[in-house]
């Protein structure tokens, strides 16, 4: 305390807001030690070491550091991940007669993250999955990635739902700032990645029905039906068609597509948002 002036750039610079520099104290729980606070101290009054507990017993106020909550997301997260992977390749029945195979994973160009991200640099940059915007996501769109790189951390999957346009509340319970605060106006206008269709699994092509779910459930008005066979004059048979330029990536239609296990139209995600 003796070092510190006051400056509350490591309040600022906080990726877990749990430090309070008016009382030079750090919420234990919740710092997940990523030393941000000791890069941006221009003071040297910050430093990383071993607490001396018996000698400080008295005076200590804040608990020491539990690391017990990140050790039970981590298996959390694996079990759930297991459990995901086993459900994909089982099956249902509606109403003990027409087998429903659920949605897969499918294998996507690009890791997709939640609008008010920016892009997926910026979210693992500054996300410390803390879990806050997963629990509290209504349409079970977000789950916590299994990749080394961003473990933990939240990415988008249309398996079990879509992002609605309408909701932001993955963005209203961020607490340090990866995912920033938008309105429903403002999500609208960001395109956090692209559908692209596989014309072998659509039906429209490959069976000849005229399923045309992915166009009426789009809420940007991204997928048209075109003729299959430009000579088609009466339009008997009609494909979906993705413009790109109006796709959001919300995953409505990657969602309702009737074909499973992998969908026949897939969203994948861009590196950096688009902003209409």
């Amino acid at each position: 305390t003796s070092k510190c002036n006051g400056c509350r750039s490591c309040e600022r610079n906080c990726k877990a807001s749990c430090i309070d520099a008016s009382s030079h104290s750090v919420d234990y729980s919740r710092c997940v030690a990523c030393m941000d606070c000791i890069d941006n101290c221009r003071q040297g009054a910050i430093s990383y070491t071993f607490r001396n507990f018996k000698r400080d017993v008295a005076e200590v106020t804040q608990p020491p550091v539990d690391t017990t909550r990140r050790t039970f997301l981590t298996a959390g997260a694996v079990i759930a991940g297991a459990a995901a992977a086993n459900a994909a390749v089982g099956k249902l029945h509606d109403g003990g007669l027409a087998p429903i195979v659920p949605k897969a994973v499918p294998i996507r160009k690009g890791r997709i993250v939640p609008p008010g991200a920016v892009s997926v640099a910026n979210l693992q940059r500054r996300c410390t999955a803390c879990q806050a915007c997963i629990s509290n996501c209504p349409n079970g769109v977000l789950r916590p990635s299994m990749d080394l790189a961003s473990l933990l951390q939240p990415e988008v999957g249309y398996e079990h739902g879509y992002c609605r346009p309408e909701c932001t509340r993955c963005s209203e319970v961020c607490p340090a700032g990866a995912i920033l605060k938008i309105n429903e106006a403002e999500k609208s206008a960001i395109h956090v990645g692209y559908a692209h269709i596989d014309y072998e699994k659509c039906l429209s092509v490959s069976e000849g029905v005229n399923c045309g779910k992915c166009s009426r459930k789009c809420p940007a008005g991204a997928i048209e039906m075109a003729a299959v066979d430009p000579s088609d004059a009466d339009g008997s048979r009609l494909m979906p068609v993705v413009n790109e330029s109006r796709c959001i990536g919300c995953g409505a239609c990657e969602n309702l597509c009737p074909v499973s296990p992998v969908s026949a139209i897939v969203v994948s995600g861009y590196e950096i948002h688009r902003i209409d």
